[in-house]
């Protein structure tokens, strides 16, 4: 016989295994539920693909002279603000200080370092020839990431030596993370790596300078120098480059009016090349949202009606980089503007007979060029004559101890951001800081001016014996289908929602919490997540180079659920909750989307700021130009907001980072209690479920 005791405990644990085999039917009923696929196969996979190529939109150029005149300096001031030298006519005479001079046969050599940014010393080789008795022509010539040599580099001498021989007076100086201004471990050791100038760098993208702004004045520069000499006949003046020094010549060349000549070599090819084959070796010529106004093709076209050489490798050699093709077609839309001009015949591409780089036979056309234009002089061939090659130590200037590189700008520019605004004294100045932060916000995250209306569709109802579950499709544009999962009580309609960002099975807890609360909840794979593939680095450059960052994408998606539930359900409250990568486009969302009633973001990092130094690359470009996290938090207000961040982190410095959001609270009537900062472990699925009823169940 079983004493009562004994009985007691064995139903005891009979129950509670029952209701462990409860838990677990539930876990798996909705995990199958949340993990089967609503889109049709293959779907998924081709919709980033798709997207990326429908707003891939030809840029197209005036088909007038008098249209093309008169748009030029506007494009020419917006490419300057994108790359961040909006102040660029405003720079001081350029200062240089001479390293000492070589003696050559008909020509000197002069060292000579000069300041491209404040604190930047640039070195460079002045070939100058002897016994002028009138302003000679000049040009300047860089080589590309010849990483040990640089600007003594065998083509970058050759064709420096065979210029002065010709009359021109030329600048040689080094390009980006070479030789001198190489500060890796040992770049003549096969170890390539430009420690703080490696243009791998990345901290830039959180401000709103550009390493290709750097590289541009390095060129603008040299110049400003040949326009300080007497000797320099200004009326010819050129530039010319390859590879990366190639990118540069028609960067320059575009935005510097003085450049009367262009000869790019083994570098010209699109934007859309580079995005559609995911070429994203570097940041150096890559300013985020340069393709929404601009390709490679509109930089030459500015260079308009001045002789442009484009020099391509051999069809077939450099697909990696520069196919000839790209090339072609590049130099073909810019050869529209210049036959507006009438100067069609002043722009070429040609196609050598050597690989990437700046061989003999593609130095000798630009030769050819240099002639026709700076003297008049049309020849079949223009033969380089040998030369004596100079030892790089012999051609060293010598930079100072204390010269910048490009990460020390970097740093410089993150530890200035965009200060806080004054906090608000009545409701009208909180409402005008709402409205510029609000500004600023959309502008950072690429959000178009025209919203579609989307339409919401269901696939499928089913019920369970707590729940009513349906699959919903929802579309928000011509081919971006966001599949999604709803969870309703069984027996009660809802008066409120809350989305959750993403079909993870990290929120399958959180389920029985909101059913018990009577909410309704909506699981949503926003595009590139769950269901629906990113389209990798493809996908990743378009964001980049179209100024259309993946969080704009995911406010864009998460504005378009928001209309879609507030039709369906007669404008009932809805709360959202983003977690790891979605928080912050959860914050943005709600931030600009008065709609949102109620809001719940597990941040990964307390602020931009404090992102920043992790070496990361801005999921927003130049995001502290304007705001942080702080700031955007403030837009929120007065509707409830609720920021959470990792275990571990220090509650000081979260209390002193969003010290200035909390006050804006404060002073904005009726928010006192409305923002809430706290840890992610602190909270629990349950306290979360009543945090969104209550709050959600206050506007109804």
């Amino acid at each position: 016989m079983i004493s009562r005791g004994i009985w007691r405990r064995l139903n005891g644990i009979l129950i509670l295994a029952g209701y462990g085999f409860a838990l677990r039917l539930f876990a798996q009923s909705y995990t199958e539920l949340l993990q089967k696929p609503i889109l049709a196969e293959g779907e998924g996979h081709s919709m980033m693909f798709s997207f990326v190529e429908r707003s891939l939109h030809p840029i197209e150029l005036p088909s007038t002279l008098k249209e093309w005149e008169a748009r030029k300096p506007l494009l020419r001031h917006q490419i300057q603000q994108i790359v961040g030298l909006e102040n660029l006519d405003q720079r001081d005479p350029v200062k240089w200080v001479s390293k000492g001079f070589l003696d050559r046969d008909g020509y000197t050599i002069e060292k000579i370092i000069y300041e491209s940014y404040p604190g930047m010393m640039v070195p460079a080789l002045v070939y100058t020839p002897k016994g002028l008795s009138a302003p000679a022509p000049a040009m300047v010539s860089i080589p590309g990431h010849v990483y040990c040599d640089g600007k003594a580099n065998v083509e970058a001498q050759a064709r420096s030596v065979n210029l002065v021989r010709r009359g021109l007076i030329v600048v040689a100086y080094d390009y980006l993370m070479t030789s001198e201004r190489n500060t890796g471990a040992n770049p003549c050791a096969l170890m390539p790596y430009g420690g703080g100038n490696d243009h791998g760098l990345s901290d830039f993208s959180y401000t709103a300078g550009t390493p290709t702004a750097l590289e541009i004045l390095d060129g603008i520069r040299a110049i400003d120098y040949l326009y300080a000499r007497k000797d320099v006949d200004r009326s010819r003046l050129g530039f010319t480059g390859e590879s990366g020094g190639g990118n540069s010549t028609y960067w320059v060349a575009a935005l510097d009016q003085r450049v009367c000549l262009a000869v790019s070599s083994c570098s010209v090819t699109s934007f859309d090349y580079w995005i559609r084959n995911n070429r994203n070796w570097d940041w150096h010529q890559r300013p985020p949202g340069i393709r929404r106004i601009a390709d490679i093709s509109t930089l030459l076209a500015l260079i308009a009606p001045r002789p442009l050489l484009v020099i391509s490798a051999l069809r077939g050699t450099d697909s990696e980089e520069a196919p000839f093709e790209e090339a072609e077609n590049a130099v073909r839309q810019a050869k529209k503007v210049y036959d507006l001009y009438g100067a069609g015949a002043d722009v070429q591409c040609w196609e050598s007979n050597t690989s990437h780089g700046y061989q003999q036979d593609k130095r000798e056309r630009m030769y050819r060029w240099v002639e026709r234009y700076f003297f008049a002089r049309e020849t079949e061939v223009s033969k380089e004559s040998p030369f004596l090659v100079g030892p790089r130590t012999e051609l060293i200037c010598g930079l100072p101890p204390s010269n910048k590189t490009f990460e020390d700008i970097y740093q410089e520019w993150i530890r200035h951001p965009t200060p806080l605004p004054s906090l608000p004294h009545d409701q009208a100045s909180v409402v005008q800081i709402q409205q510029v932060l609000s500004k600023h916000l959309q502008e950072l995250l690429g959000l178009p001016a025209q919203v579609a209306s989307p339409v919401l569709s269901l696939q499928k109802v089913s019920s369970r014996s707590n729940g009513i579950l349906k699959q919903l499709i929802f579309e928000e544009e011509l081919g971006i289908r966001l599949p999604a999962v709803e969870v309703s009580p069984m027996g009660h309609t809802p008066n409120a929602t809350v989305v959750f960002l993403g079909k993870s099975l990290d929120f399958l807890p959180a389920i029985p919490e909101m059913l018990s609360q009577g909410l309704r909840s909506v699981f949503v794979d926003l595009r590139g997540v769950g269901e629906i593939d990113s389209g990798d680095g493809r996908t990743d450059n378009w964001a980049w180079f179209m100024g259309r960052p993946w969080p704009g994408l995911w406010v864009e998606d998460i504005n378009a659920i928001v209309t879609a539930l507030l039709t369906e359900y007669g404008n009932e409250p809805i709360g959202l909750i983003g977690t790891a990568r979605l928080a912050k486009p959860a914050l943005f969302a709600a931030a600009l989307n008065p709609n949102i009633t109620a809001l719940i973001a597990n941040l990964p990092d307390l602020s931009y700021r404090h992102e920043a130094h992790k070496g990361n690359v801005a999921d927003v470009p130049r995001v502290l130009a304007t705001l942080d996290l702080p700031a955007i938090v403030a837009l929120v207000a007065p509707r409830h907001c609720w920021m959470r961040f990792p275990d571990g982190t220090d509650e000081l410095e979260l209390r002193s980072t969003y010290e200035w959001s909390t006050e804006f609270y404060q002073r904005a009537p009726g928010t006192s209690k409305a923002l809430r900062l706290g840890l992610v472990g602190s909270a629990n699925w349950n306290e979360t479920a009543r945090w969104f009823a209550l709050h959600l169940r206050e506007k109804v």
